[in-house]
């Protein structure tokens, strides 16, 4: 028996995914034609930590998946097809990123593979510059699209919501549904499902009535970095010296995609569509809240409305794939610095209280 090379996997949130394992089996004198003994294994978790979860074992032509992954796995060629021990995983979520290996066993013998999973795109909750609940279903697809995503579809919520995204704000979906998704049930957040956990769901709805949005964002196609400078910018000034560089501020789709990939930095800064928010990768104190996520500051103490234009933060932008290199970033930021003045680092603990606490959770 051999191993046939397999190479790393690449999908995105919601879909549905095959993990190869595939072996050579040499015929042997008196050897039976029964399927060998299969193991699946997370093994790592994204960010590299050691993991030894067990997902399945097929012997004697029957599969035993365990608890936490029955309904998303199974080896669709398994009796048949007795060389190919592939594992059909999803929908796929998030926290399914990481490294699987799969084990499997022929009488003596004993080949083992391990095969890398990358689980790409983020869903993100986008309440409009003015107001909560302000956009038509047409203003809401179009909101997704100016911040470098498309509109959730249902499989995107549902997916993020079991790995523990919580936001009471309905909001449109790609199916004209409105939606939001609680884990922890709490007064005015109750929907449909009463006290139970789960996405609430008000229908079908007419285009025209007025909802927030939740978003997907597939790719982020480069890297998002951060600026923090001695004299801070208006939004005009930020959109100005982005200009005067040749590029435009980050999207919101663009940071939640940089906070995804691993992005931490407990300072505010203006994005393209006016709005100023930050990325929180591990909690801690006066970073906004107890949770993963990325912060919003608002306005107004019910959490609704963007900064006003004239007032000053930092900024975050976008470095297309190919360009975010230590000698690409490095001249950024010395061109921002010998404009704007030197880097500051930390910054003015009063902006944070104005900042949402939860907004986006894995």
């Amino acid at each position: 028996m051999q191993k046939v090379g397999s190479g790393s996997v690449r999908a995105a949130l919601a879909e549905l995914v095959a993990l190869p394992c595939l072996f050579s089996l040499r015929p042997r004198p008196g050897a039976t034609r029964e399927a060998p003994r299969i193991k699946w294994t997370k093994v790592r978790t994204a960010s590299g930590q050691r993991q030894d979860l067990p997902i399945l074992v097929a012997k004697d032509n029957v599969v035993r998946v365990a608890k936490g992954w029955q309904g998303r796995v199974s080896l669709p060629t398994y009796p048949r097809h007795r060389a190919n021990a592939t594992l059909l995983l999803g929908p796929l979520r998030a926290s399914d990123s990481g490294l699987y290996r799969c084990q499997v066993v022929r009488g003596i013998e004993d080949e083992q593979d391990l095969v890398p999973l990358e689980v790409t795109g983020v869903v993100f909750h986008y309440r409009a510059a003015l107001d909560r609940y302000s956009l038509t279903f047409a203003e809401a697809q179009e909101a997704c699209r100016l911040n470098s995503a498309t509109i959730a579809a249902p499989r995107h919520l549902q997916a993020a919501f079991e790995d523990g995204f919580d936001n009471c704000d309905a909001g449109w979906l790609s199916d004209r549904t409105v939606r939001y998704p609680i884990t922890q049930s709490r007064p005015g957040c109750y929907g449909d499902r009463s006290s139970l956990p789960g996405v609430r769901n008000y229908g079908r709805r007419d285009p025209r009535e007025l909802y927030d949005v939740y978003c997907f964002a597939r790719e982020l196609g480069g890297e998002v970095f951060y600026v923090g400078l001695a004299r801070r910018l208006t939004l005009a000034g930020a959109r100005a010296q982005c200009r005067r560089q040749g590029a435009v501020l980050a999207s919101v789709g663009q940071l939640h995609l940089a906070w995804h990939e691993g992005l931490d930095q407990c300072d505010p800064g203006w994005l393209a569509d006016g709005s100023v928010r930050y990325p929180i990768q591990t909690p801690r104190r006066r970073c906004g809240g107890p949770a993963p996520g990325v912060r919003t500051v608002y306005r107004f103490v019910n959490r609704t409305g963007f900064p006003a234009p004239g007032e000053r933060f930092d900024a975050y932008y976008p470095l297309e794939k190919g360009m975010e290199t230590h000698s690409s970033v490095l001249a950024w930021r010395i061109s921002w610095t010998e404009e704007c003045g030197s880097q500051r680092v930390g910054h003015d603990r009063s902006d944070l209280a104005r900042m949402s606490p939860e907004i986006s959770k894995r």
